[in-house]
């Protein structure tokens, strides 16, 4: 839960005047200094100061800074033990009874950590809970995906690789082949998105890196009737080195695809894989809605989406790529993004080539 909401409701107590992330959190006990409200009205310098540790104003006043989780609690309009202003007429007013020891921020910011701490334990016990009824759904769904490529490699007589044989089979074989896939992981991701710990599950295994691409990418070249999902997509790049990853790997390359798929406007799809100096390098480029340069990061947190691509396409939850941020750093890398425009529009979106990428290091290898 977001410290915010959580001030809102009233049942924290805010000894304080406090800020999170640079907003007022609520009325606290101990009101506003006069000289907050004379000197900085609602422009406060101490509201976006993220340094830690006590700062003192150049009105006099000090302020604590503390990291929370991912959160900016900042405790304002004081007289800390760093604080040496002296008192005359036009700081007595402003600073009278206003002294906070160390000590007693320290207890307070220990007993909210704990009761977040609870809160957050109680709701991911939750979510693990919510996976029970799935359970049965996830393994029919794997059955099926097995008994799809079974079907497939009969129909085309055990030749070729598994590309070729999903080419070969019947227009329904390969949509369930295609559906069924798709349906696997993304229970997988669902599993995840439930209960995040499940992208370590199991021990590491080698993995084809360029094998999984190729079968992913067969998948998604399958027809699916929608013409707006059927890009080209292309694979460029050698790489037949294993990568040692958690079974949560192959969801990364598949979330990834999805999102380029369901957002490209145009052109094709390039999915490039190549050895670099320390490691192997995974790109997936395609043409799609412009990414600010305010989102390249906000995009991978939970229900966010960038304002363009919200603009070209309401099928999107904002869920995909926060959770193969969750698998990335699982795996000890992090996804990389840039969006260079075009210059071009569709229906009023400017559109720019947009390009996700990461390096497996030698210790994934």
């Amino acid at each position: 839960m977001k410290l915010a909401t959580l001030f809102k409701t009233g049942a924290v107590r805010l000894p304080w005047p406090t800020m999170v992330d640079g907003v007022i959190a609520g009325v606290s006990e101990l009101a506003e200094s006069p000289l907050c409200k004379q000197k900085c009205a609602d422009n406060r310098a101490c509201g976006v100061d993220e340094s830690s540790g006590e700062h003192v104003c150049k009105y006099g006043l000090s302020y604590f800074v503390s990291g929370f989780v991912d959160q900016r609690i900042t405790i304002y309009a004081m007289r800390g033990p760093q604080n040496d202003t002296k008192y005359n007429k036009y700081t007595k007013e402003g600073l009278k009874g206003r002294t906070l020891r160390q000590l007693d921020l320290d207890c307070w910011l220990d007993a909210l950590k704990r009761l977040h701490d609870a809160m957050e334990g109680d709701f991911k016990r939750r979510q693990a809970e919510m996976l029970d009824p799935l359970h049965d759904p996830i393994r029919l769904a794997k059955q099926i995906s097995t008994i799809a490529y079974r079907l497939v490699r009969h129909s085309s007589g055990e030749g070729g690789s598994l590309e070729q044989q999903i080419l070969q089979a019947p227009s329904d074989l390969k949509s369930l082949a295609k559906s069924s896939d798709l349906l696997s992981d993304s229970f997988d991701l669902l599993s995840i998105y439930f209960n995040p710990e499940a992208a370590t599950y199991g021990a590491k295994h080698p993995v084809n890196v360029h094998g999984l691409l190729t079968k992913l990418i067969a998948i998604f070249r399958i027809d699916s009737g929608d013409e707006s999902a059927n890009r080209p997509i292309f694979l460029n790049g050698e790489c037949y080195r294993n990568a040692f990853v958690h079974d949560s790997f192959k969801l990364v390359p598949f979330a990834l695809l999805t999102n380029a798929v369901k957002y490209g406007a145009r052109g094709s799809i390039e999915v490039s894989v190549y050895d670099r100096g320390n490691g192997v390098e995974i790109s997936f480029s395609s043409t799609g809605p412009l990414i600010e340069a305010g989102e390249l990061d906000a995009i991978f947190e939970k229900r966010r989406r960038g304002k363009w691509a919200t603009q070209m396409s309401s099928d999107g939850r904002g869920v995909g790529l926060f959770l193969a941020a969750i698998i990335a750093k699982a795996h000890g890398f992090k996804i990389n993004v840039s969006s260079n425009s075009t210059g071009a529009t569709s229906k009023g979106v400017p559109l720019a080539v947009n390009k996700f990428w990461f390096l497996l290091t030698y210790q994934n290898l």
